[in-house]
């Protein structure tokens, strides 16, 4: 089984998955946002088989570190350690394997792009995919995908 959970920015795409991995044996990374003061400030990374925490990304005033920079966030190189560790330990369990997000970072052959071959051969893969970049994914990744979009 593979699925994707696809939907706009900020649609509750990973809020979404990591409330159904709470009822599920579920492994890998999930990002949930971060907020200050009601403004999301970037995200967390969560290992799923062991709830270890990392700083994942903040906005470029927020970011207290160096790492790959996007249009508004910077990419803690610790963060994204951290989600490759936690997806390669889901590929090696007997889990449902979830790998939160596959961006334009994957796209552009960065982040996980190197795991995500492998992850995608996993039996039970979820992974979240911003509907911006679904079509490159699929061209990217051909597969037989059960597509999930939440509109929010």
């Amino acid at each position: 089984m593979k699925i994707l959970v696809t939907g706009k920015k900020d649609s509750g795409k990973s809020t979404f998955l990591y409330n159904v991995c709470k009822k599920c044996k579920c492994s890998g990374a999930i990002c949930l946002p971060v907020f200050e003061n009601g403004i999301k400030i970037g995200s967390d990374v969560i290992n799923l088989l062991n709830g270890k925490r990392e700083v994942f990304a903040r906005v470029k005033e927020k970011a207290l570190f160096s790492g790959i920079t996007t249009d508004r966030y910077v990419i803690n190189q610790e963060g994204m350690n951290h989600a490759i560790k936690a997806i390669e330990e889901g590929i090696r369990s007997d889990t449902i394997l979830i790998i939160d997000e596959v961006g334009s970072l994957e796209m552009r052959g960065k982040g996980y792009y190197k795991i995500l071959e492998k992850a995608i051969q996993h039996n039970n893969v979820v992974m979240v995919v911003r509907k911006s970049i679904l079509k490159k994914f699929l061209k990217k990744f051909p597969g037989n995908y059960f597509i999930l979009e939440l509109r929010h």
